[in-house]
């Protein structure tokens, strides 16, 4: 009689748990291009660390957020360039809350190829003279679609500002754009009204988000671009700092660059007004989360002193305390100043 020989083996439970849950404890992020490397980084960690999957799925911080309020796409996180858009477009239906966490500024990068590179290097302040040269290619990110793209025609308004120039808003931006405008209030208020379909031409190059920019600036195909210095620093490019009048990079400034108000979608019931101000970066997690625990221990990571430094070395500076808005998760309140 044949015997039959059962065998029995013996399974981990912690293997059991992940391999079972792998897919459910997935995070996805919707995030500002710029933050790609940096929350790649914070990834690796946190995937180490907790044994699953992250996904990150950059783009301009407006469009991020149509995803969700107009395509219905799920995500777990959303992190934006402007903090100011979570209330703007999220609160109170998708989100509660919001923690504003890290800073920037924005530079004119270029490269040694760039026309007239090195007069830039040697004068910087003839920023705005040497974009006005003939044949001189600058670009910047889509306004509506991208907080550095509408930032880039703040500082262009606040250097006619500063500079007491108008030509400078005229010759960059007016002259170069079909469908913007602009407007001085009596109070010396500069709005510039910038409808969804703009076309830009002559010089001038448009792309859906700020990084979209560095293939063209490292081909060649354009001189300049209006980036945060974070980015730069991320590709190893060269820059010229703005004056901090302009740069959006000082929030004792505040008051300045609110006199320019950009106004996105000009014209549609979905215009924003968005005055300038300094440079804030934001999270949330999404009410509909499906790994709202999970999602909550990543924001845990970004806030604490471990996130700060990937922050810190990727050019974002974190804010000396992050700021909570909203109805903040008491396991993130030691992290955050209620607002």
């Amino acid at each position: 009689m044949p015997y039959v020989i059962i065998i029995l083996i013996a399974v981990s439970s912690t293997y059991v748990y992940y391999t079972h849950h792998s897919k459910v404890l997935a995070l996805k992020i919707f995030c500002a291009g710029s933050l790609k490397i940096p929350l790649d980084n914070l990834s690796t960690i946190f995937t180490a660390n907790y044994h699953y999957e992250v996904y990150i799925e950059p783009s301009g911080s407006i469009e991020a957020i149509r995803k969700v309020i107009d395509l219905n796409k799920a995500c777990d996180i959303i992190a934006v360039a402007d903090y100011r858009l979570i209330p703007m477009y999220l609160v109170p239906k998708y989100t509660t809350w919001f923690i504003a966490f890290a800073t920037n500024q924005i530079v004119l990068v270029y490269t040694n190829k760039s026309k007239y590179a090195d007069k830039l290097a040697k004068n910087p302040d003839r920023w705005f003279q040497i974009l006005s040269k003939p044949y001189v290619r600058y670009g910047f990110s889509d306004p509506n679609k991208d907080p550095c793209g509408y930032r880039a025609i703040g500082v262009i308004a606040l250097a006619s500002i500063l500079y007491n120039d108008s030509s400078i808003l005229n010759n960059l931006l007016l002259s170069k754009i079909d469908g913007i405008r602009c407007s001085i209030f009596k109070n010396e208020t500069v709005h510039v009204y910038v409808s969804p379909n703009i076309s830009p031409h002559g010089n001038l190059i448009i792309r859906p988000k700020s990084v979209d920019l560095i293939s063209l600036l490292e081909s060649g195909a354009i001189d300049y671009a209006f980036e945060y210095r974070s980015i730069a620093i991320q590709h190893k490019l060269n820059f010229i700092n703005l004056p901090k009048e302009i740069n959006l990079g000082d929030p004792s400034l505040d008051n300045f660059y609110s006199k320019v108000v950009v106004h996105i979608l000009s014209g549609t019931d979905k215009e924003k007004a968005i005055p300038m101000k300094s440079i804030v970066y934001g999270v949330a997690v999404l009410n509909e989360s499906k790994n709202k625990q999970l999602a909550l221990e990543f924001v845990k990571l970004l806030l604490s002193d471990k996130g700060k430094k990937v922050f810190e070395e990727y050019g974002q500076p974190p804010l000396k305390e992050a700021i909570g808005y909203g109805n903040v998760p008491k396991e993130l309140e030691e992290y955050v100043k209620k607002s």
